[in-house]
């Protein structure tokens, strides 16, 4: 058979009453199914979104932890979206052992392209399993201070004490060092105060240790105490420290600071400021 004769034959198909017809039907047939597909993924996800508040209800959910609670849910979201879709497909005319095979193409690219995305996940496994921390902990991640807002499969969200949030992926949090202050009961305070040289030391380490000693917040035992920290350029660093309960730490902490340089300035105790003092030998000639 010539070019001429195929290409002769391949119009008088397209001619063809019965192709029209067939290629109508499939086509209507197909926009149905779409429109299928687009009614039941949008219908699914407003039942879901219904039927949340009700298990955010019950007793089950109350029980649960609350960093449990937003890790599971995305991946609830992530698997009910990965479900959706693969439905879809099959409705639409896609065979099984098409998806399988597109899904594992698919599962290996991903893989390999998002391994870091992988050691997210896994951290976020570690954390929950052995309850390094917890959504409302206060924390020191990645030199960031601040409360745990959320923990995701990929991330950590941090909300600072200046109201910023920051998301640290959880791969890079189980391989840093971690402070967990809530962990513990109670927590040391410690201030650097720095006085001049002419200052009486034994002086300054009483005045400082009976202002912090005042505070009803701060405990009586440990006891308060003080002690030279650095001879530096400048000044005397006394270094005061003192203990409380983890809720009252930034009370404490913003009340002594305002309390050090009044305590110093009654008791004539001078808080000093970078200086450098030059000498000059004037040599004759």
């Amino acid at each position: 058979m010539n070019s001429n004769s195929f290409l002769q034959e391949v119009r008088e198909k397209i001619l063809e009453r019965t192709f029209f017809v067939d290629f109508t039907v499939q086509s209507i047939y197909f926009v149905i199914k779409l429109f299928i597909c687009i009614l039941l993924y949008y219908f699914t996800l407003k039942i879901v979104k219904k039927i949340l508040p009700v298990f955010k209800n019950s007793n089950a959910e109350k029980i649960m932890d609350q960093s449990l609670k937003s890790f599971i849910s995305s991946i609830f979201n992530i698997g009910l979206h990965a479900f959706l879709i693969t439905i879809c497909l099959l409705i639409l005319g896609i065979k099984e052992s098409s998806l399988l095979a597109f899904f594992g193409t698919l599962g290996i690219g991903v893989g390999l392209s998002l391994k870091d995305n992988l050691s997210n996940f896994s951290g976020g496994v570690i954390i929950l399993i052995f309850e390094i921390y917890k959504v409302g902990d206060e924390v020191c991640i990645a030199d960031h201070v601040g409360y745990v807002y959320q923990i995701d499969i990929f991330s950590t969200s941090i909300r600072t004490h200046n109201n910023d949030l920051v998301l640290v992926p959880n791969g890079k949090i189980v391989s840093d060092k971690i402070i967990n202050y809530t962990k513990t009961p109670i927590r040391r305070l410690k201030f650097i105060v720095s006085i001049n040289y002419s200052c009486d030391i034994d002086k300054a380490r009483e005045v400082l240790e009976i202002m912090l000693r005042e505070n009803p917040l701060v405990l009586k035992e440990p006891s308060v105490y003080s002690h030279v920290d650095e001879y530096a350029d400048s000044s005397i660093n006394i270094a005061l420290k003192g203990w409380c309960i983890n809720e009252n730490y930034w009370t404490i902490y913003k009340e002594t600071l305002n309390n050090i340089k009044p305590t110093l300035d009654s008791n004539n105790i001078e808080m000093p400021f970078p200086q450098m003092d030059v000498h000059m030998n004037i040599v004759k000639e």
